[in-house]
């Protein structure tokens, strides 16, 4: 059930509460393809990778790269935040695959 909307809705990636801003890392290395603001998901950062893969990194409150550049895995992308449609300070992470969304928790071994 979503917590605002009172129904329920597909969620996309996963949530990982963390204080507010605390420094969101880039997955892997590979390219800003957006990075600005939505309503939903307040501001944001998409980074596509080798393979066919891409990530993106929502409800920041501040983003630190811009559409076009080159970043780094452990690069520091943004700071979390409450930003857009959200409850409460996370950051809302997905994962991609030639536009396939993947489950994140099964990508990284459950570790979240």
């Amino acid at each position: 059930m979503h917590p605002l909307k009172g129904r329920r809705i597909f969620h996309k990636g996963v949530d990982l509460a963390a204080p507010y801003g605390e420094p969101v890392y880039s997955a892997g290395n590979g390219r800003v393809i957006s990075a600005g603001y939505s309503p939903g998901y307040g501001w944001f950062v998409r980074i596509r990778h080798k393979g066919g893969y891409s990530t993106l990194y929502a409800h920041m409150s501040r983003i630190l790269v811009r559409k076009g550049e080159t970043v780094r895995i452990g690069q520091r992308i943004g700071k979390v935040g409450s930003t857009g449609t959200s409850t409460g300070n996370h950051l809302h992470f997905e994962l991609q695959k030639n536009g396939r969304l993947l489950d994140p928790v099964e990508w990284f071994g459950g570790r979240f």
